[in-house]
């Protein structure tokens, strides 16, 4: 227990660097700005209610009208992507949509990036903490480092702003499929089923996508750093 609370705490320090990284260091310093940010997280934890009502509502459905058994790899397929993807990346958005209408300042493209890159955060400041009473250190420590969140947060909050730039919605449909289906195959590599099926060679996809959340995290620093100073990022829409 005290090796998994450790890992715990250390997890969450990629989650306080995003959080100030974006809040302090970004190239607005009002307070407007601060407390949109604020608000954006604490929405994020916040949206872990309506996730529960739809993970619940997907459920159910699921084990009363689709599924005999709960097992089997249709069974996984179904639960990873609809119970898990499917309801938190739905929540997270609709979360973030709901805080840009009650936002009285004008955002920017990067407001939006931002916002929706800290919503998930909130998100998974929550689920790590359900998540540390069910691993291990080691997958704790996975967990906080790539911040997949925060990552998936980031992508749909870029395409969704450049829809808004652009005016093509096509961009916020793909911000959203690609972390949905991010996300699924992530927790669909970890299933029973799926490790049953290709064996010792389970794990490739779930280790992958860990990678490639990695790199999503390293590139939410670059591109922040580099959009600051670009005013159609900056300008308010």
């Amino acid at each position: 227990m005290p090796a998994l609370i450790i890992a715990y705490l250390v997890s969450l320090i990629p989650a306080v660097i995003i959080y100030f990284w974006l809040k302090d260091h970004m190239y607005r310093q009002d307070t407007d700005y601060k407390v949109f940010c604020r608000t954006s997280l604490l929405q994020g934890i916040r949206s872990v209610l309506l996730v529960m009502l739809f993970s619940a509502s997907f459920a159910l459905f699921g084990n009363i009208v689709l599924f005999k058994e709960r097992t089997g790899l249709a069974y996984d397929a179904y639960r990873t992507f609809a119970v898990f993807a499917f309801s938190e990346e739905t929540a997270k958005l609709l979360t973030f949509r709901k805080l840009l209408k009650q936002t009285e300042t004008p955002c920017s493209a990067l407001d939006m990036i931002c916002s929706m890159t800290l919503v998930g955060l909130g998100f998974e400041i929550i689920e790590s903490v359900v998540y540390a009473f069910g691993t291990n250190p080691i997958q704790m420590l996975v967990r906080g480092i790539t911040a997949m969140h925060a990552g998936y947060g980031f992508i749909m909050g870029w395409f969704y702003a450049r829809s808004i730039l652009t005016g093509n919605k096509v961009w916020a449909v793909l911000g959203f499929v690609i972390p949905f289906l991010l996300h699924g195959a992530y927790d669909f590599g970890l299933s029973e089923s799926f490790s049953n099926l290709l064996g010792e060679n389970y794990a490739f996809l779930s280790v992958s996508l860990a990678i490639f959340a990695l790199v999503v995290l390293i590139w939410l620093f670059v591109f922040t750093a580099k959009a600051r100073k670009n005013p159609v990022y900056t300008e308010p829409l």
